[in-house]
């Protein structure tokens, strides 16, 4: 038991010194990575910044048109619905003057109808009165012309 316990503590001890030496070498090479990657991305003469500020400047004027041109079209788009909205409130308000003056039609004929009927049972009695009277003359004269067949 004791034997596996030093051998343990041997192993471990051989596997720190290889990772202290090893360590080093590793975090070196990560540095000079990193310090290659900053230089590659730092521009080296005044001419790649000024391409990267004319290259930003470009890419700003174009996203700004792009803006341009939507608000455009959602103008156009915006009067054209304006524009038919006003051609559908004409068409609404023509329609109602049309609904009222046919209101007004049919209150009319409403009226006229109620003064017919009117003249009509105004007329009535007369006629009945003059249809029974006709009625009774013309059962005398066929009385009268034909005694035998009218009872």
């Amino acid at each position: 038991m004791v034997e596996s316990i030093i051998y343990f503590g041997i192993g471990f001890l051989f596997a720190a010194l290889i990772g202290v030496a090893v360590i080093p070498l590793i975090h070196s090479s990560a540095v000079q990575l990193t310090i290659r990657r900053l230089e590659a991305s730092i521009p080296q003469s005044r001419a790649e910044i000024q391409a990267d500020k004319d290259l930003l400047r470009a890419e700003f004027a174009m996203s700004t048109r792009r803006l341009d041109m939507s608000v455009e079209q959602l103008k156009n788009k915006t009067t054209n619905q304006l524009s038919e909205l006003g051609k559908k409130g004409d068409a609404i308000n023509r329609l109602k003057i049309e609904r009222d003056a046919l209101n007004v039609d049919v209150i009319a004929l409403k009226t006229e109808v109620i003064a017919l009927k009117t003249q009509v049972d105004a007329l009535k009695e007369p006629l009945t009165a003059a249809g029974k009277e006709v009625e009774a003359e013309a059962v005398a004269l066929l009385r009268h012309l034909v005694p035998h067949r009218v009872h």
